[in-house]
């Protein structure tokens, strides 16, 4: 099942037309078809009063004579990485930053416009995470990638590499993985 869409009115007319898609899609978990139900949307609260709509959810129906397992999926647009508070645009002007040679804490400055930077650390531990699928995903060995980047920090000498082939293969790095290989970026 496809995880990450463009905007969230695709996401809705896939949620409306469900009962379309029911020999299509099947639960991951418990294999049965025909069992998914829409159940609510996800909002991403951008301040005390404004929250966007940001994804929907889809639940493996065991109710009402349905025979699904009971999970809940969450279906994102892509512009949105789940379970993170900024968005792909915040990361990617982050990952250009330090691409660009900009120190991390500056670099996360210019991505979110915070002065305390110890999250810096946090978003470079994550992207270390998930360095060896990003690599995979580009179909490089490590020795083709550690050529050009020389940095004091360890977290920049091994990911600038890959992230810079990353982004410089596509238009925006983020939301363009996320659609692509539906999976979160980070």
């Amino acid at each position: 099942m496809k995880r990450f869409y463009p905007d969230f009115e695709s996401i809705q007319a896939f949620t409306l037309s469900l009962d379309y898609h029911q020999n299509e899609l099947t639960c991951v978990h418990c294999s049965k078809s025909d069992q998914f139900v829409s159940h609510g949307i996800i909002y991403k609260q951008r301040s005390s009063v404004l929250a966007d709509k940001v994804g929907k959810r889809l639940f493996c129906s065991n109710r009402y004579g349905r025979s699904g397992c009971g999970r809940t999926f969450q279906l994102y647009v892509a512009s949105e990485v789940p379970a993170f508070r900024y968005g792909a645009a915040h990361l990617f002007i982050f990952i250009t930053a330090l691409v660009a040679k900009v120190g991390i804490s500056e670099a996360y400055h210019q991505a979110t416009g915070q002065l305390e930077t110890r999250n810096a650390w946090r978003w470079l531990n994550r992207l270390m995470f998930k360095l060896s699928h990003y690599r995979s995903v580009l179909k490089y060995r490590k020795d083709d990638l550690l050529n050009s980047f020389r940095s004091s920090s360890h977290y920049c000498q091994h990911l600038l590499p890959t992230l810079t082939r990353l982004f410089t293969s596509t238009k925006n790095g983020c939301i363009h993985y996320q659609t692509d290989q539906q999976q979160s970026f980070l």
